[in-house]
């Protein structure tokens, strides 16, 4: 699911330019059988048109409501491109302290770079941290393979976390010519994190 999540963000990156501005673009969605609500940092709107569902999970894109024809304020920051992706069947939930130190672990190792890269070759990627928060797990990762045709810096932040029994991880990524402040794309990871939360609390018959 990482692998191919990976893979396909390079697609909807490249879909993801003011070619693809939409009328009343959302500041949310509901995927996985509106099981998961997706939403973003305040000035994130949902780009429709380079969202995806289907079998292997759902891959949702943000970026600025001013940019997507949202009609709504603007990013604070220079704008970064968020992705969010569920996966389906693999919940995290229970997994604690050891199993997201269990999860950094293999995302250090040569198969779980291999999984980060959008090339699937681990020796594109370097993980410069990996660290939980509660049932949270961040990653700040280079992977030199995001940066070519797509003008992206190759660092980026990513989270993953357990939400309505789904696997989530969510992503900030910046344009090469508009990077974000020191510190401002884990700033907008911790937003964005906090707003999935917000937006999908825990539900009794979660398992």
């Amino acid at each position: 699911m990482l692998k191919g999540a990976a893979l396909l963000l390079a697609a909807l990156l490249a879909l993801a330019s003011p070619a693809s501005a939409q009328s009343g673009a959302p500041l949310r969605v509901t995927v996985d059988g509106r099981a998961v609500v997706v939403t973003g940092p305040p000035g994130y709107c949902v780009d429709r048109s380079a969202s995806r569902e289907g079998p292997e999970g759902a891959f949702v894109l943000l970026g600025s409501c001013a940019a997507l024809g949202g009609g709504r304020a603007a990013p604070k920051d220079a704008p970064a491109v968020l992705i969010a992706t569920i996966a389906p069947g693999a919940s995290g939930e229970g997994l604690g302290p050891e199993g997201f130190a269990g999860l950094a672990t293999f995302f250090t190792s040569e198969p779980g770079r291999a999984a980060l890269s959008r090339a699937g070759d681990a020796g594109s990627v370097q993980v410069l941290e990996a660290l939980s928060v509660g049932d949270v797990l961040y990653l700040r990762i280079a992977d030199q393979a995001a940066a070519e045709g797509q003008a992206l810096d190759p660092e980026y932040w990513r989270a993953i976390l357990p939400l309505r029994g789904r696997m989530v991880t969510l992503s900030v990524l910046s344009e090469a010519g508009s990077p974000l402040p020191p510190g401002g794309a884990r700033a907008a990871l911790d937003t964005f994190v906090a707003r999935m939360q917000a937006a999908n609390p825990s539900r009794p018959s979660d398992p």
